[in-house]
């Protein structure tokens, strides 16, 4: 199976030009073109994220990304009589409202990404990158298992 990182690429620097899709997952998290020495430093020191891999499958964004979600259908999945402003009002709260992350932390998000809100971490387009390149990298492991070539 080809490993070649086809459009994935342009969103990285160009010393990483050269790295299969693979190998982009365990790239720096600095690798990813905006995202600068300071600003990894501060993600590793708000959740030990260090590497493209460790952005895109973080538990925070995770979590954040499921508080999204639940508020954009919570009118959608509950009955009206348990249906609430706040489930719809979850998004904008600051990400400081995860359990897990800290005053601290979110001043790191600030600083590096500009982060506020749980949707802010959601919607984050340095997070979109890694995660695609963390899905096409597994299509093609899984394609490789298969036989595919």
């Amino acid at each position: 199976m080809e490993e070649d990182p086809g459009f994935i690429v342009k969103f990285f620097d160009k010393a990483y030009e050269s790295l299969n899709i693979v190998e982009l997952t365990t790239a720096p998290v600095a690798a990813i073109s905006g995202v600068s020495e300071a600003d990894a430093e501060d993600l590793k020191i708000a959740f030990n994220i260090e590497t493209v891999e460790d952005l895109a499958t973080n538990k925070y964004v995770r979590i954040a990304q499921s508080i999204s979600c639940f508020s954009d259908c919570s009118g959608q999945i509950l009955d009206r009589g348990y249906e609430s402003d706040e489930f719809v009002e979850l998004a904008t709260k600051p990400v400081s409202a995860i359990s897990g992350v800290s005053e601290g932390d979110a001043a790191l998000l600030q600083k590096a990404f500009h982060i506020k809100t749980i949707r802010d971490l959601t919607d984050n387009k340095y997070v979109a990158i890694a995660q695609t390149t963390v899905s096409l990298a597994s299509l093609v492991q899984f394609l490789r298992t298969m036989g595919v070539s």
